[in-house]
This record gives structure tokens, C-alpha cells and sequence, in this order.
């Protein structure tokens, strides 16, 4: 089985099979089982049984607190949904360990992001948030062999938000609970956020499995915030002076953020919050003149100083874990609650994360905090024990086939639905995928149909326009003749014979003559343009572009989706135009260089939606591993040598035959550079046109375009390129 998948000469059709049939389900037993003795250890570590749920009614009383009692307990986590500042009286931390009130086995640390606030109220200087709407919960594929397990108690009859690391999700089906049976649901709210409720009186355990989402999946754009209040006149200034060195918004945005963290020193005291209480109205000048802050009060001065640009952000509570138990697992408790900020990127449609707590706070890892603020942690957070690679396509797929025979059949009366969510379901059900996600890619397509080069004008009209050039200029007029027809409709006589019959058998309008026709039909003395793509989803691509500051892999993104659909437009108006599939041909592979080479299209010229949501897919899983560009390099000669074969086969003369360009992207350059090189040079030497576009660095490659600052700048550089590969064509009007 191994021997198959080591093998270079076996497709990765059969590949994917192996693994998919054979490997995954092995890989995800032992995963379980692991998950299983976690979970179980954990237990009998709090005082339970190796084989049930702790906390059971028939244990033995003073061991621990019986399911279904009235009253507190210190490892039941509060649910009023309330944060308060460490700096206000009452808040001190008691002496001792403080007792868990989330556990994960096995251990993942950094930022456990459990609930959000939009509403601050500068009379009692209290955050707020908007009443829960709670929604029904969708099936999210995960990746179940790097999965987790978090135990924990809750109170019955009142909601618990379950604080959750970043693109991570829960498995709603795999919730275990000593509650009355039927009594417990898993709800998610209008934010996004986790729930848990018990409907019965008591105090319940439960645990839940969790993982990282296979597909990173736009956010829905959060309310803008309530904030109000005076700021220091010298804080307005620094604004302003950041703001005169038009930075792109998200970049803009971090550095407002660093400016307040750098200016406050971390404190926890009350005297200080006795300052600023006195007089609320007056909280954020006091504050900036007095500079003590633990990260609520922080993380409130820099919301307020972002609501001078915008009031795209929100307040953030939850937990950092930085250290593990002896047992190995994730406790969060009240000692490491936290609290930051999200800001609301318009182009990715996520929120990002970025956190104002001044140094000195021992239970923060201040590298995690400052690669956030310096937009190179691409939102993730570390464990221990997984493997770096997400869940496949395929098994995106079964996922939502499996959630969508589960919502079939459901009644109820149908509401009215508008022409997109018409679109949406259409392209979804063409695509296999869910109606939110064909409205995120329909979204996408959108937006990025609309990117514009440095004089204003859209890209993919540019790049339509210089095709539509072509098909136009080798469009000539031809003598064509049709026949047999009657002597009233054809130009001269062709079949004497007919014609003798017919006048014997006295008809007067005789057949055997033939009409000339003027046509237009298309000059093929050229075979099109094939072009290879090598995009880069490598760790790398999770850190900020220096020109805009989004992620890498977003702004890739959106330059993959646009030359793709433009060039695929181009694709479609030859069949179109031409009516025949075999002239002016323009196709297109795509490939990914991450943890290894990956094929997301083939050569192709069909853009429907399957091939649409794969390309998608694959452009938003998180960015892992390393950069094997020479692997991409092989997989694009395979199918380039398999065109060459087939036109072969046809006997396609040499001078027909394609041109054939490879854009291999990227971010800094690849890790076997020689091999890549040599992958270069043979393909070169089958008549291949390679351009290897380095961004933030310059390419030593004798195949390097121009260096590009940023990936901000690729699609205007790219475009140029392959508009520069359609006029190799040379168009010119052939006269007849």
C-alpha cells in the first residue's frame, strides 16, 4: 500500500484512492482510540470511573459534586456572560491553584476565543453585547486525526459558551453527558460561537471532540461598535499622523493597535481603576495619562482608538493557554481568562485578531501576541502530536453529502427566495458543496472581477479584450458552396444529370445547381496558448503582504480566482465565438506547492462549477508546510506530455501546435531551488515558456520575472505576462 503511494509512475488519481479508502479510515480509528484514552484518563484523573461519564448520580458524596445538585461549585464555569477588568476591586485572585473549568487532552494552547462584545457602556465602563440568536448547527468537516477532547462541567438551564481556539470547530454529534437523556443541545449563535445547554436542573459533565476546519470559510461582517468617550488630545494626533501615511486599512489598523500597547505598561491595580472610575466621562484620557492597563482596560483604549477610523471591531474574551497540566492537557481556569480584539478585514471577510495587553503579563506569550500584531500568524495557534496536513477535498465533500441527506426531507412551509440565494443553490448543488459556501465563491468571483490595474481598468476585461482581439483577427470570409439546390436558388449548374431528369419529368425548377455563400470561419494556422499555474500555499503564506497587509494566502487567493476565471472567460468566448472546441484553444492547470505538489485542475478549457469549487477549495485551506515547487514542476510535465501526446496522435503539425506557459509563483522562492531549476530547464527544452515569479525577494532563477514587492502587485505583473504570451499568436486579418 505504501510502495503505491511512494511511487512517482502512479497516478495521483489512484493516489487519493488508496488513501481514501484504505488510509484515512485506519488513520482515523487510531485517532479515536487515542482521543478515547484521553478523554478516559482525564476522567479518572477528576474522580471517575475508566468507563463512564464522571460526575454520575451514584457516586459516592464528598468525592466530588453529585449531577443534578443545587447550588455552586468552583470548576463550574460562570455562564452570565459578563467580563470584568482584573484592575477592579473583587476580582483579586485567590490563593492556590485555581480550579479548571475547561480541559483539552490532548494539549493546544494560545487563544481560546469563547465570547464577543460590540456595546460599551462609558457610564459603568462594562462591555455588552447583543441578545443571543441561536441558530441551528451544521455539519463542519474537520480533520479527525490532529482532533481534541474538552471536558468540563455546566449548569443546567442556562447557555455556556465553550471557548474554542481560531478556525477550529466542534463535532456536534460526538457530545458525551451524564444530563438526562435528550436533555443537552449544541447551539451556535449569530457571532458564530459555540453553545451548550442542559434543559434540566443540576449540575452536568460533558465532553465534545474539536478540530481544525478543513476549509477556511468567510466570517459574516459583525455590527459595527458602540464606543464613546473623550481620548487624549496627543493619542488623536499620533491617529492622524498614521493616518497621513495612507496605509492600507488592516495595516493602518495594527499599527493603531501596537501605538496603544506600546504606549501603556501592564498593571492589575485597583488604585488605578479607582482613577479612572471616578469620573467615567473622562476614563480614556485618564487612562492614557496614567498608562497602567491589564489587557480589558488595553484592549478598550485601543477600540476606542480605532473607532477614529472605523467601527469595524470588537471586544474579545476567552482564554490563553501557554503551559499544560501533568497530564498533558489544556486548562483553562480564571487565572489565564484574557481578552483582546478582532478587526473586521473587508477584503478577506474575516475578522482578525489582534491583541493591545501591555507587555508583563506572565500568563500571555508575547511572540504569539506581537506576530499578531505584525499580521504573521496567519490566526493559528500551536499544539502538540498533529499532523500539519487538513482535511482533503473529498472528504469536504462526503461531509456535506452526509449533512445534506440530513437536512433532505425536512417540511414546513418554503419561503421566498431571491435570485441569489436561486444562484446559490444551483451553483452548490452543481458543485457539491453547501448554499453558504457557493455564496462565499459566488462572492469571491465578484470581487475579484472587479480588481483594477494601476490605470484604472478591470484585468480580466483587459486580458478578455486582447482574446476577443485574436478570435476577431483570425476571422476570415470564405467562399463556401452549397448544393444540390433549385435552379431559382443556385448561381450556376453542378449536376446536368439531376437537372436532365427533372426537366423530362416537367419540372420547371429543376435541382442539380449549387449557390455560392460568403462565410466567416477561423483561420487555425496557430493551436492556442496552454497555461500551467504553480501557486504557493506554504506556511509562509499565512503572514501579512507588506503592501496591504492581508494574509498572503487571501491576497494569492483572490489573484488565483481572477486570472483563472478570466482566462477560463477567454475559454468560453472561443466556443462561443467559433462553435468548435478544437480552434483557438485556451486551457489551463492549476497546482499547489505546500506540504507537497498537489493537482486542483487539470489541463483543462471546462470552468463549471465543479471545477470552480475545487479551484476555491483549495486556494482557502490553511497555508502549511513547505514550498515543493519542484513537485508542482513534475505534475505540470506529466500533463503537458500527455497533451503533447494526444495532439501528437492527431497529427497536429508542429507549427500548429500550442504554446504552452508556466507561471510558477512564489513567496520567496522554493526550497530545492536546483531542483526546481532543472524541472526549469527540461521543460524549457519541450519548447515551454517558464516565468518564475518571486514576491519579496529577487529571483536568482534565469527564469525570474521582474521582483515583486508585495503579492499585492501580481495580478497587474501576470496579467502583462500572459497578455505578452496571446500576442506571441501575432493576429493579423488573413485575406482571401
Amino acid at each position: 500500500m505504501f510502495d503505491i503511494l511512494r511511487n512517482p509512475d502512479v497516478s495521483w488519481a489512484l493516489k487519493r484512492r488508496v488513501y481514501d479508502t484504505q488510509i484515512r479510515a485506519a488513520l482515523e480509528w487510531f485517532a479515536n482510540r487515542d482521543l478515547a484514552e484521553l478523554a478516559r484518563a482525564a476522567k479518572e484523573k477528576s474522580g471517575a470511573g475508566p468507563d463512564k461519564v464522571p460526575a454520575g448520580p451514584s457516586e459516592e458524596p464528598g468525592k466530588k459534586e453529585k449531577t443534578g445538585s443545587p447550588g455552586d461549585s468552583n470548576d463550574v464555569p460562570p455562564q452570565n456572560e459578563d467580563v470584568r477588568s482584573s484592575m477592579e476591586a473583587g476580582t483579586e485572585k485567590g490563593e492556590g491553584e485555581p480550579n479548571a473549568l475547561f480541559r483539552v487532552a490532548p494539549f493546544y494552547g494560545g487563544y481560546y476565543r469563547q465570547l464577543v462584545f460590540g456595546i460599551f457602556d462609558s457610564g459603568t465602563l462594562k462591555w455588552g453585547k447583543t441578545q443571543n440568536e441561536f441558530r441551528d448547527v451544521a455539519s463542519e468537516a474537520y480533520n479527525p486525526v490532529e482532533a481534541r477532547v474538552m471536558l468540563g462541567k455546566i449548569r443546567g438551564s442556562v447557555p455556556l459558551a465553550l471557548p474554542l481556539p481560531y478556525d477550529w470547530t466542534f463535532d456536534s454529534e460526538s457530545v458525551k453527558t451524564d444530563a438526562p437523556e435528550g436533555s443537552m443541545e449544541i447551539q451556535r449563535n449569530q457571532d458564530g460561537l459555540w453553545y451548550l445547554r442542559v434543559n434540566a436542573d443540576g449540575i452536568f459533565t460533558y465532553e465534545i471532540r474539536a478540530g481544525s476546519r478543513g476549509r477556511i470559510s468567510e466570517n459574516a461582517e459583525f455590527p459595527k461598535m458602540s464606543i464613546q468617550g473623550e481620548i487624549d488630545a496627543e493619542l488623536k494626533n499620533k491617529i492622524e499622523a498614521l493616518k497621513r501615511q495612507n496605509l492600507p486599512s488592516l495595516k493602518l489598523k495594527r499599527e493603531i493597535v501596537k501605538l496603544v500597547r506600546n504606549h501603556l505598561t501592564y498593571s492589575n491595580s485597583a488604585d488605578a481603576w479607582a482613577a479612572y472610575a471616578k469620573n467615567p466621562a473622562e476614563f480614556f484620557t485618564v487612562l492614557w495619562k496614567c498608562k497602567e492597563a491589564d489587557c480589558f482596560v488595553a484592549n478598550t483604549m485601543a477600540l476606542r482608538a480605532l473607532a477614529e477610523i472605523d467601527g469595524n471591531a470588537r471586544f474579545v474574551s476567552g482564554y490563553f493557554v501557554k503551559e499544560r497540566n501533568a497530564a498533558g492537557q489544556a486548562i483553562m481556569h480564571s487565572g489565564n481568562g484574557h481578552a483582546w480584539l478582532e478587526v473586521w478585514d473587508s477584503l478577506s471577510r474575516r475578522a482578525i485578531r489582534l491583541d493591545a495587553t501591555p507587555k508583563g503579563d506572565s500568563t500571555m506569550d508575547e511572540e504569539t501576541q506581537e506576530r499578531d500584531l505584525d499580521g504573521e500568524s496567519g490566526e493559528g495557534d500551536y499544539g502538540e502530536g498533529g499532523d500539519d496536513e487538513l482535511a482533503s477535498e473529498e472528504e469536504v465533500k462526503r461531509q456535506i453529502k452526509e449533512m445534506q441527506k440530513k437536512g433532505g426531507g425536512a417540511g414546513g412551509k418554503k419561503k421566498e427566495r431571491s435570485a441569489a440565494d436561486l444562484e446559490a443553490e444551483q451553483f452548490a448543488q452543481a458543485a457539491e458543496c453547501t448554499p453558504e459556501e457557493a455564496r462565499e465563491f459566488l462572492r469571491a468571483l465578484e470581487r475579484v472581477r472587479e480588481i483594477k490595474d494601476e490605470r484604472g481598468n478591470s484585468i480580466s476585461e483587459l486580458m478578455k479584450d486582447e482574446w476577443r482581439k485574436i478570435i476577431e483577427e483570425r476571422k476570415i470570409e470564405a467562399r463556401d458552396y452549397r448544393g444540390p439546390v433549385r435552379m431559382d436558388e443556385g448561381s450556376r449548374l453542378e449536376d446536368p444529370v439531376s437537372a436532365r431528369i427533372d426537366i423530362r419529368s416537367k419540372e420547371f425548377n429543376p435541382t442539380g445547381f449549387e449557390r455560392d455563400e460568403m462565410v466567416e470561419k477561423v483561420e487555425s494556422d496557430f493551436g492556442g496558448i496552454n497555461i500551467y499555474f504553480s501557486f504557493d500555499l506554504s506556511g509562509s503564506m499565512g503572514k501579512p503582504d507588506s503592501a496591504t497587509g492581508r494574509r498572503k494566502a487571501d491576497v494569492q487567493r483572490d489573484a488565483a480566482l481572477l486570472f483563472v476565471d478570466s482566462l477560463m472567460q477567454c475559454a468560453y468566448m472561443v466556443r462561443r465565438e467559433v462553435h468548435e472546441t478544437d480552434l483557438l484553444p485556451l486551457k489551463l492547470m492549476v497546482t499547489l506547492a505546500s506540504s507537497r505538489g498537489e493537482v486542483r485542475l487539470h489541463l483543462t478549457d471546462k470552468w463549471t462549477a465543479k471545477e470552480q469549487w475545487a479551484l476555491y477549495s483549495a486556494l482557502i485551506q490553511l497555508a502549511s508546510g513547505s514550498t515543493p515547487t519542484h513537485q508542482t514542476m513534475q505534475l505540470i510535465e506529466v500533463d503537458f506530455d500527455k497533451e503533447m501526446n494526444d495532439l501528437k496522435k492527431k497529427r497536429v503539425p508542429k507549427e500548429k501546435l500550442p504554446i504552452n506557459y508556466t507561471a510558477e509563483i512564489t513567496d520567496g522562492g522554493p526550497d530545492n531551488f536546483e531542483a526546481t531549476e532543472e524541472m526549469h530547464r527540461k521543460l524549457k527544452s519541450k519548447r515551454m515558456t517558464v516565468r518564475s515569479f518571486v514576491i519579496g525577494g529577487n529571483s536568482v532563477s534565469e527564469d525570474a520575472a521582474p521582483p515583486l514587492r508585495s503579492f499585492s502587485q501580481l495580478p497587474q505583473i501576470l496579467a502583462r505576462d500572459i497578455i505578452e504570451q496571446f500576442r506571441k499568436l501575432h493576429p493579423q486579418k488573413i485575406k482571401v
